[in-house]
């Protein structure tokens, strides 16, 4: 008896939407009421945003990511000679160095490198050599098991923090939507959705994060 593999676009469609259902739930704080308000923010064409802002969002989680993805990566394109591999690792160079230039913390190239190391002594010990072939063969599913555990546990959502005056307070919000005449914003501690009449707001100053 043999059983079907399901299609890799029905596997990569689950994966989005648990990924988005994650990131919803993670930035609410886990509120029921918060996160179906904020799923009422969402379109289709805000998927890209909302993938790439969750990575970019949280220092530390980038961090982590660059030290460990660009390695991996390059040991994937070497490994499998991947066609696409090449133009991820291109990629991944270009935030590694716009990460160190924003923030100047050298240790984020150096732990990639280090961990380059690491994968080259692993491929030359056989024992090793296999146990890191069998990662490399389910390279897809590591990166999606990283990036769901990631939409889990970032609170910070994808979009940045503001310091928004209006008539009759300040308050430091995410903007999660503007629609003709309103802001849709979740607020920076209480975390609670708020919608704010346009008329009413006086400034918007973002806040980068240094």
């Amino acid at each position: 008896m043999t059983t079907d593999k399901p299609h890799p676009g029905t596997v990569l469609t689950g994966a989005a939407v648990m990924f988005v259902l994650l990131r919803l739930l993670a930035v609410s704080h886990y509120d029921w009421h918060t996160a179906f308000a904020l799923l009422h923010t969402l379109d289709l064409e805000d998927a890209p945003g909302l993938f790439l802002g969750t990575f970019m969002a949280d220092k530390w989680i980038s961090s982590v990511l660059l030290v460990v993805m660009v390695p991996l990566t390059v040991f994937y394109a070497v490994g499998r000679r991947s066609r696409v591999a090449p133009l991820v690792v291109a990629v991944l160079s270009a935030f590694l160095v716009a990460h160190v230039l924003s923030y100047h913390w050298w240790w984020v190239p150096v732990g990639a490198v280090a961990l380059t190391v690491v994968l080259v002594f692993v491929e030359r010990v056989r024992r090793l050599h296999a146990q890191m072939d069998f990662v490399l063969r389910r390279f897809g599913y590591v990166v999606g098991g990283v990036a769901l555990v990631v939409a889990a546990v970032v609170a910070t959502p994808w979009v940045p923090l503001e310091r928004i005056e209006t008539s009759g307070d300040t308050i430091e919000a995410y903007v999660m939507e503007t629609s003709p005449g309103f802001l849709k914003v979740l607020g920076a501690r209480e975390r609670g959705f708020r919608i704010l009449r346009a008329e009413d707001v006086r400034s918007r100053l973002e806040l980068a994060d240094h």
